[in-house]
């Protein structure tokens, strides 16, 4: 799965899960708020109904008409049940048709008014004390305006979390791919770098972030490997240039020497012109692998403390082997005393190559003359 989709993915989730949520707060709202109605519509019925059965002899006619007014205007599946004191639990259930709860019942022994919820059917009750005689008046009733409410409500819900998630996914993917944006563009410049094009880099911004970072970092291994190709090609340059003069001798000395038989004395000239020459290329090859062997930190060549004298002591050795009668000598005397000014800060391999070349140069186009 490509980063963009995980970042909408997780994105939609995120979201989907507060709305859901938010959502289900709503519901659960909505459903305690209709129900609370309900039951304070339901009381009122209750105590209507006590009004109309216990009261009508004491209200005057106006008012009774009037309660009578509202009491028609009955709940629907609304029933009216009256029971005396004594009624046992299991006759009211039985009257009812509902398995009342105990603590429904027990309410209204002891606070004189209980309600309760059995499934579908809401119950309302009212201890009344009508001379002495206590009567337990109990209402019932089903909210279908409520449960129709509610059920437009979930499904309206229902469509809103369903839209808001089509919403979500479109602008997840927008604001993901305008993010990632620049990590594309990395990604296809940098598959258009190829070794005749090392020289190019990717584009970097003022802004520090995660994606100008990595901008920065293939930027540093580019030029890691600029300077590793710069140092191949390099060093082929010199293996061809600087091995081909001692194989050349080697091989014209060889050939003249097996144009026809010679004394003893020749062929050992020959073989110590040979010998010269396989000492100058052993060199020379110890050289360049050494070039070739160059170690590179993260800006290029690998750069540490080395001591001059030690270098030309070490170059000068080789120049004897490959030529023991050249004529150099070395003068230390105006170098400091101080052995800590002598280190001196480069590529240990490149600068004994360097020197090696300039010195063997030297005597070889100077005769081997005094060189100082």
């Amino acid at each position: 799965m490509k980063i963009k989709n995980k970042i909408t993915f997780i994105f939609v989730i995120l979201v989907a899960t507060m709305q859901l949520v938010i959502f289900t707060v709503i519901y659960l709202f909505a459903v305690d708020y209709t129900t609370s109605a309900f039951f304070d519509k339901l009381k009122k019925r209750t105590i209507i109904a006590e009004q109309s059965y216990f009261e009508k002899d004491t209200l005057n006619v106006e008012i009774y008409e009037d309660l009578r007014r509202k009491h028609l205007q009955t709940l629907p599946e609304e029933q009216e049940f009256i029971f005396p004191i004594n009624t046992e639990l299991k006759a009211i259930s039985e009257e009812l048709k509902i398995a009342l709860p105990e603590t429904f019942y027990s309410s209204l022994i002891t606070h004189n008014y209980a309600e309760a919820k059995v499934g579908k059917t809401f119950l309302s009750g009212i201890n009344y004390n009508d001379h002495a005689t206590n009567y337990l008046i109990i209402l019932t009733a089903q909210d279908h305006d409520g449960v129709n409410e509610l059920s437009n409500l979930r499904t309206l819900l229902f469509f809103l979390f369903l839209l808001n998630i089509i919403v979500l996914l479109l602008l997840g993917r927008f604001f993901a791919k305008r993010t990632l944006n620049p990590l594309t563009q990395i990604i296809e410049k940098v598959n258009t770098i190829r070794v005749t094009n090392l020289h190019e880099r990717l584009q970097t911004t003022h802004n520090r972030d995660e994606l100008s970072q990595l901008a920065s970092t293939f930027n540093d291994m580019l030029d890691r490997l600029e300077t590793s190709f710069d140092i191949q090609s390099n060093f082929i340059n010199n293996a061809s240039h600087e091995l081909k003069n001692p194989l050349t001798a080697i091989l014209g000395q060889t050939e003249i020497a097996l144009l026809k038989e010679r004394s003893p004395e020749e062929y050992i000239k020959v073989l110590e012109g040979v010998e010269t020459e396989a000492l100058r290329l052993d060199a020379l090859i110890n050289s360049l692998l050494k070039f070739a062997q160059t170690e590179n930190d993260e800006k290029g060549l690998l750069i540490s403390p080395m001591r001059l004298d030690e270098l030309i002591l070490e170059v000068k050795g080789n120049i004897d082997l490959i030529n023991p009668e050249n004529k150099i000598e070395i003068d230390f005397n105006d170098f400091p005393e101080n052995p800590d000014l002598l280190v001196v800060e480069g590529n240990y391999g490149l600068i004994n190559i360097a020197l090696n070349n300039i010195l063997d140069n030297a005597s070889k186009f100077s005769e081997n003359k005094k060189l100082l």
